[in-house]
C-alpha cells in the first residue's frame, strides 16, 4: 500500500515547486528594489529605511498568505482570489499608521486563479493599499479604500482598488513615472501579461489590474 501525503489538494512535490517559484519571484522583487535604490544614489533617513523594510515585510507576508491559501485549496482549483485579497487587505490595514485606513471588500469573488497569478495580483494589491495609506490624504485623514474583484473560469480576472484621496499630482503619469512602488507594480503586471490602469482626479484614485483570457502568462 502506498501513502501519498498531500498539501491541501496539491501534492507535496507540486507544492514545494510552487513555493520555490514564489520565493524566487519575491527574491527578484527585492533584488530589483535594491538595484533601483543603488542607482538612485539617494541618502535615506531612518524613517525612510523603516518604511522600506515595512514594505518588504508586507511582501513576505503576502507570499506567506498565498502558501496558506494553497494549503487550503480545494480540488486543485488554485487560489480563491476574493479570500486571498481579503486576507491581504486585513494585513495592510493593520500596518497602516494610526489606523488611517477604512477598508471594505465588495462581495469577495468566489473565482479561483493560478497561484503564480495570485502572487503577482496580491503584491500589486498590497502596493496599491500601501500607497493609499501613505499618500491619499497628506493631512492625515482616514482614507476610505474599496477593493472589488472578479475571476472567471477562463483564467481571466480583474482587481480594482479605489480610494477617496487627493489623487495624483498634476502631470503625474502612473503608466511611466513614479517611485519604486510604481516600477514594481508595472513590472508585476507585465509579468502577468496584464493591464494596470489608473483613473484619478481630486476625488481619488481608481486602479484596475486586468488579466484577459487571451494573454496567457
Amino acid at each position: 500500500m502506498s501513502i501519498q501525503i498531500e498539501y491541501g489538494s496539491v501534492g507535496v512535490a507540486e507544492a514545494d515547486h510552487r513555493i520555490a517559484n514564489n520565493l524566487a519571484s519575491l527574491s527578484g522583487v527585492i533584488r530589483g528594489q535594491r538595484k533601483a535604490i543603488s542607482k538612485s544614489g539617494r541618502t535615506f533617513t531612518t524613517e525612510q529605511v523603516c518604511m522600506l523594510l515595512d514594505d518588504i515585510d508586507a511582501r513576505i507576508e503576502v507570499t506567506a498568505k498565498l502558501h496558506k491559501s494553497l494549503a487550503q485549496a480545494v480540488n486543485g482549483n488554485g487560489v480563491n482570489l476574493g479570500d486571498f485579497l481579503e486576507e491581504i487587505s486585513v494585513l495592510i490595514s493593520r500596518l497602516s499608521p494610526d489606523g488611517r485606513m477604512d477598508l471594505t471588500v465588495d462581495n469577495a469573488c468566489d473565482g479561483y486563479i493560478d497561484p503564480r497569478h495570485a502572487l503577482h495580483a496580491g503584491l500589486i494589491t498590497a502596493e496599491l493599499l500601501t500607497n493609499a495609506s501613505k499618500y491619499a490624504h497628506p493631512a492625515g485623514l482616514v482614507v476610505k479604500v474599496n477593493i472589488r474583484c472578479e475571476a472567471n473560469d477562463d483564467g481571466s480576472f480583474m482587481v480594482e482598488v479605489t480610494d477617496d484621496g487627493v489623487g495624483f499630482p498634476e502631470n503625474f503619469d502612473p503608466a511611466s513615472v513614479g517611485g519604486l512602488g510604481f516600477q514594481l507594480m508595472r513590472a508585476l503586471a507585465n509579468g502577468l501579461n496584464a493591464e494596470l490602469q489608473f483613473e484619478h482626479d481630486s476625488l481619488g484614485v481608481r486602479a484596475r489590474l486586468i488579466k484577459p483570457k487571451h494573454l496567457a502568462a
